[in-house]
């Protein structure tokens, strides 16, 4: 290589592995990649985190002592429960809704599955399922904290 020629190296930004393409990968014009991630795992992170207030704040009220904890002394479970169910049942209803959307929409036209293109493939079903099942684990999480004093 004379020095007149230009190097082909990867200025910088993600790369692919060793055994993979030895040039820069750009994945931030990838939006339909990062739109599956959010409609298969919106669900599930909506609920994990309604069951982790839920169940800390609840924790922190009932069962702990102490002099900072003594702000958690019920009703405050309570509150917590309905505010975070409040905010979890739509998120998880939104979240269903596009990816039923996102599943209709490629229903409609018959797509040429390429590599990597995801139209083709069960996710969207799958991430309206898992989001359905979630708005149905909000509303169990917080049947209990909702009806149970932990007064007794």
């Amino acid at each position: 290589m004379s020095a007149d020629e230009p190097r082909n190296e990867p200025v910088g930004g993600p790369r692919a592995p060793s055994s993979g393409t030895p040039v820069p990968v750009d994945l931030s014009s990838d939006r339909r990649s990062r739109g599956a991630w959010f409609v298969f795992l919106a669900g599930p992170l909506i609920w994990l985190t309604h069951f982790a207030i839920v169940y800390l704040s609840s924790e922190a009220g009932c069962n702990a002592d102490g002099a900072i904890l003594e702000r958690f002394d019920p009703p405050v479970p309570v509150v917590v429960t309905w505010v975070a169910t409040a905010v979890a049942v739509p998120l998880c209803a939104a979240a269903a809704l596009r990816a039923w959307r996102w599943w209709h929409a490629d229903r409609d036209e018959p797509v040429a599955v390429a590599d990597g293109d995801l139209r083709g493939t069960h996710l969207p079903f799958m991430g309206f399922l898992l989001a359905v099942g979630s708005l149905i684990a909000v509303l169990f999480t917080a049947a209990p904290a909702l009806v149970l004093s932990c007064t007794g």
